[in-house]
């Protein structure tokens, strides 16, 4: 008698995210797994509308990760009565049983928040075959 088992395939990758479009920050946490660990890909996105007259407007974005800066930015607004849009990127690693919390923080001067976008992924590397 043959015993067939189907392959293994592993569960779907995690992802967390928040988005707001009335707040200038945005908290996620992404809870510990006990037994592997994990590399995650941050994004965080700050979109805001620029008054439509020339007037110095700024955008500020940092990221906090566990309470420490990890990224900071200001950049001034460049396109008066459109869209201007400040954004990061890193990956991250988690080890067994450590959460991890993610703050992101819009820094705003003469321009309104479109939103603010903060998303972490797993990250798998590929599996070769040998």
């Amino acid at each position: 008698m043959e015993v067939m088992s189907k392959p293994v395939t592993p569960a779907a990758p995690e992802s967390w995210s928040i988005r707001t479009t009335d707040a200038d920050v945005a908290v996620l946490t992404i809870p510990g797994a006990l037994e592997r660990s994990r590399t995650f890909d941050v994004d965080v996105q700050l979109h805001v509308r620029l008054p439509a007259v020339e007037k110095k407007s700024e955008l500020g974005l940092s990221l906090e990760v566990d309470g420490s800066r990890q990224w900071n930015r200001t950049m001034a607004g460049s396109a008066p009565g459109d869209v201007d849009t400040l954004e990061y990127h890193c990956r991250l690693v988690l080890e067994p049983g450590r959460d991890c919390r993610l703050r992101a923080r819009a820094a705003l001067r003469s321009c309104s928040l479109v939103s603010l976008c903060l998303s972490a992924v797993e990250h798998r590397a590929a599996i070769s075959s040998q």
